[in-house]
């Protein structure tokens, strides 16, 4: 039996708002944070006015995560079984749309600057509901006015990428 997990994941999503009204910001995308992007700051992807995030009408974030059992093993067969670590690489962009251009313009506009990260870390499992990850993050494509997290970041939650 393999102890080890290649586990791949994409997330996407698009909002078309109705009837021609701008997009309501609480409707939008978010994208950075432990359960997201990794290494960056959470929500801290994207467009930003006066350093407030504003999210997105269009976005996608992949991973790609490699689990495995703790090396040193603690507590075989008991609450050691519990941890794993976690090894990474997550990518991902959202942007606004401009309507009157074509689905052409809008893939090509999620394609430019992508913000990447890759690490390393240990997961807890909480059951089958949740877990708590303590990771060492490298953030890449970096763009200006991204918040990062370059080093130690901890995440809990019930969905990560």
């Amino acid at each position: 039996m393999s102890r080890q997990v290649l586990s791949a994941s994409l997330w996407g999503g698009m909002l078309h708002p109705i009837g021609g009204q701008p997009s309501c910001i609480a409707d939008r995308f978010y994208l950075g944070g432990p359960t997201s992007v990794r290494g960056f700051g959470m929500y801290s992807i994207g467009p930003q006015s006066e350093g407030d995030y504003l999210g997105g009408e269009a976005y996608w974030a992949g991973g790609l995560h490699l689990y495995t059992p703790l090396p040193f093993r603690p507590g075989k067969g008991g609450f050691g079984d519990l941890f794993r670590t976690h090894f990474f690489l997550n990518a991902g962009n959202l942007c606004n749309l401009n309507y009157g251009e074509g689905p052409q313009a809008h893939l090509q506009r999620l394609a430019e600057c992508i913000r990447w990260s890759y690490g390393a870390g240990i997961v807890l499992r909480l059951g089958n509901i949740a877990r708590l990850e303590l990771n060492y993050c490298v953030p890449m494509g970096v763009q200006s006015g991204d918040r990062i997290c370059d080093g130690v970041q901890f995440g809990a939650g019930i969905r990560f990428l």
